[in-house]
């Protein structure tokens, strides 16, 4: 009897164990869903706003004074991201050490940024640079339609990197979705200033493997698959590297790091090496205007709520993000400026909604408008994701 009343209390215990952690661990979930939806419906509003924006900035007539450079701008941006994450990391770095100095505080956020494993931020670094040098020879060796369709290869590409980096796994009904997406961004992508006949022609003309008017095709079109591998290979790989390492450095860490290292191509190759001639004659803010400045200060918001989308949510919910944004802006725009609205837009929108829905959406469920991340929150706070964690039972 007293063994049997022995192990009732021990059982007793063990159940209000479970209940008070998993009690703990309830407002901690709902704290992370309400930062990824939060996240993912910012990123959706910045990139429309963003499109639009800059779209005017680069079109709008200048007169006489020339219009300004994008290695300037793109500079710009990283500095700003850099300048923005520092104070974010100090303000973590001080309330992770409440009773220090300002003097070891400042130490302290000086090692953890050029920590030992800091180097690794440079393949990021290095994988955006290339993965602008090979945009760049896309759109100069393809015409606007067959650039913006192909590279929407690079929603797929992440996914198959989330695979093999981060042993996720997907469900036909997801990968239908997926493939979905791809389509409806490009039939929206597609309706711009080309008229129906003109990308039916031109598209029509690549597949006959005639002469596009821009140059050679099969050059841009291999820049545009690289692109769009290195893209997600980038997306992917800065993932796996912030969310192995939350338990030990901060998100805003890793983007200081980033920034801090993306500066250097962004400086020496964009600004010195491509447009150096031209900012020595006009000068580095040549054409800035308040259009300008707000692009760019949408760009590295941007970027800052990429970067907790990454963290809390994952690449393939923040693709459907970006995507969201495509068929707001489109709309919006059209709205704004009295722009026709084409029958394959208007299809490509349903299609991006519809996508989004399977995607998120669960047999016995409704489906959200914004997708999250999926994955089960780590057991503490000190775990990190494995490699390639096996996703299949073992026999």
């Amino acid at each position: 009897m007293l063994a049997s009343k022995g192990h009732g209390d021990l059982d007793r215990a063990a159940a209000g164990t479970a209940h008070s952690r998993q009690t703990m661990q309830t407002p901690s979930r709902r704290w992370r869903l309400s930062v990824q939806r939060l996240s993912l419906a910012l990123l959706v509003l910045q990139n429309s706003v963003l499109v639009m924006v800059m779209h005017h900035s680069r079109n709008r007539p200048t007169g006489t004074q020339p219009r300004y450079l994008a290695s300037t701008a793109v500079l710009l941006v990283e500095i700003t991201k850099l300048l923005t994450s520092l104070v974010l990391a100090a303000h973590h770095t001080c309330t992770s050490h409440p009773n220090s100095s300002a003097s070891l505080v400042v130490i302290h956020l000086f090692h953890s940024i050029f920590a030992p494993d800091s180097w690794k931020l440079i393949v990021p670094a290095a994988l955006y640079t290339l993965q602008n040098s090979l945009v760049y020879a896309a759109i100069s060796n393809l015409d606007a339609v067959t650039f913006q369709v192909t590279y929407q290869l690079k929603i797929l590409t992440t996914v198959l990197f989330s695979i093999l980096l981060l042993g996720r796994s997907i469900s036909l009904r997801q990968w239908l979705s997926l493939v979905l997406l791809t389509l409806g961004v490009a039939l929206v992508q597609i309706s711009g200033p080309l008229t129906s006949d003109d990308w039916r022609e031109r598209l029509a003309s690549l597949i006959r493997g005639g002469t596009i008017p821009t140059s050679n095709a099969f050059k841009g079109l291999m820049a545009v698959v690289a692109a769009s591998l290195t893209s997600g290979l980038t997306c992917v790989y800065f993932e796996k590297l912030v969310k192995d390492s939350m338990a030990s450095v901060s998100l805003w860490t890793r983007n200081v790091q980033l920034s801090f290292f993306s500066l250097f191509p962004a400086l020496l190759i964009g600004v010195l090496w491509q447009d150096g001639a031209a900012i020595a004659r006009d000068g580095f803010f040549a054409g800035y205007n308040p259009t300008v400045w707000l692009t760019i200060g949408l760009q590295a918001l941007g970027g800052l709520v990429v970067a907790v989308c990454i963290a809390y949510a994952d690449n393939v919910a923040k693709n459907f993000a970006a995507s969201l944004s495509i068929v707001v802006s489109y709309a919006a725009t059209a709205l704004l400026f009295r722009m026709p609205i084409t029958l394959h837009a208007t299809a490509g929108a349903a299609v991006v909604l519809l996508a989004t829905y399977m995607f998120n959406s669960r047999p016995a469920s409704g489906g959200l408008l914004l997708p999250v991340s999926q994955a089960r929150p780590a057991r503490h706070a000190s775990e990190k994701s494995k490699p390639l964690p096996d996703v299949h039972p073992k026999q």
